[in-house]
């Protein structure tokens, strides 16, 4: 009779189904994009064009720009380092235009984007880094015309694009030119002068030609606020 007892209990411990305890976890409460706030920092593994302009609406009309929604700067960060376009308030009389969906690199297309963008407001610059391989670009339009552009892919230690004159700031620095007479000396790449552009040296240039987009979250001056962003 006992073994009979035991034998029931056991099958219903058996049968009866385990308790889960679930920890009471609150879900990542999402981005309210339609609430203004203050600057976000970014540039690091990015692209943007930084346009002299306080004109955002006409600035993505030029872009060609699709499916705009208002949105403050969390959100359209956010976004922009995934497929959107983000448009930024204005900041010190320039409008930046960011997003890893730009044309990537020194391009054709990027090229007639800055002429555009030039030919319209004047000046229109386009910065772009990426660390995995090294590539750094900076260049700059003026009333239609590439001024300036350099471009540097430290995979291969080479240039991949040098045109017009350096600007002043960039004068400060013996910059890696592939290209040169010098460098067809295995000497020149022992230089100690010599110059490898890496991220933050392109932060450094934005900074002297417009906005150092680093630097934005310290931005106490500039007022909390809304944008909008797109997709090409």
């Amino acid at each position: 009779m006992i073994g009979v007892i035991v034998w029931i209990i056991i099958s219903n411990f058996k049968s009866t189904k385990p308790i889960i305890i679930q920890e009471n976890i609150s879900p990542k409460p999402a981005i309210d994009q339609d609430i203004a706030d203050s600057p976000v920092a970014f540039g690091y593994k990015f692209t943007w064009l930084a346009v002299r302009t306080n004109d955002s609406q006409k600035l993505s009309e030029l872009l060609n720009l699709k499916k705009i929604v208002s949105c403050n700067w969390k959100y359209g960060i956010d976004a922009a380092y995934d497929k959107s376009i983000f448009i930024t308030p204005a900041v010190d009389g320039w409008t930046i235009v960011c997003g890893n969906s730009l044309p990537d690199g020194d391009s054709k297309e990027i090229r007639e984007i800055l002429k555009i963008l030039s030919k319209e407001f004047h000046e229109a610059q386009f910065f772009c880094t990426h660390r995995v391989v090294e590539y750094h670009c900076w260049i700059k339009a003026v009333g239609g015309i590439i001024s300036r552009a350099y471009s540097y892919l430290g995979e291969s230690g080479e240039n991949i694009s040098i045109e017009g004159k350096p600007t002043e700031f960039e004068k400060k620095y013996h910059f890696i030119n592939s290209f040169s007479k010098e460098a067809e000396d295995s000497n020149y790449y022992e230089r100690e002068d010599l110059v490898y552009p890496d991220e933050s040296m392109v932060m450094k240039i934005a900074g002297n030609w417009s906005v150092d987009p680093t630097t934005l979250a310290g931005r106490i001056d500039l007022p909390k606020s809304l944008s909008f962003l797109g997709k090409r």
